[in-house]
């Protein structure tokens, strides 16, 4: 029988005590769940980017037009938000997803809507874009959208753009 010498090769030892600690940690019995936080509780993170290119501006300020009516930032707190980012393209893509939703479901109706479902309807998307589609409504404690609204808002998320 072949037995290792980890006095002759020590890295030897720290590789075998990774992957142990890595299996372990894989196979632990808790499942993980998702927890929703206090939003008093949240501390906002640094920005991780100094500027941002020209092309994300030009995004940003159109995912910015687009909620300014429902949502209360002002465009250098977006801005900064996207700079916080790791990966703001991905980010903007996300936030682009969902002003088009937004926008396609608005304007088929734009004397229908009040101010009020129009938040709503910002609240579901926002929500979807963290959680799948049950989670969503199930989070979202919705009282002005009716099933058909809502089923056509989060096919209209989750149907793939061009």
């Amino acid at each position: 029988m072949i037995t290792p010498s980890f006095s002759k090769n020590p890295f030897l030892l720290i590789f075998v005590i990774i992957i142990c600690l890595t299996t372990f940690s894989c196979h632990s019995s808790e499942k993980s769940e998702t927890q929703m936080a206090n939003i008093d509780s949240l501390v906002i993170g640094p920005e991780v980017h100094d500027t941002l290119s020209v092309e994300q501006m030009t995004k940003i300020k159109k995912i910015f037009t687009t909620f300014s009516e429902v949502n209360p930032s002002t465009l250098e707190e977006t801005i900064s938000n996207f700079k916080r980012d790791l990966n703001p393209d991905n980010e903007i893509e996300i936030w682009l997803n969902m002003a088009s939703t937004y926008e396609n479901f608005v304007s088929t109706r734009p004397s229908k809507l009040d101010h009020d479902k129009k938040k709503e309807v910002y609240k579901l998307i926002l929500i979807r874009s963290m959680m799948s589609a049950d989670e969503a409504i199930s989070q979202a404690k919705l009282t002005l959208l009716n099933d058909n609204e809502i089923k056509e808002i989060l096919d209209n998320y989750d149907k793939p753009k061009q």
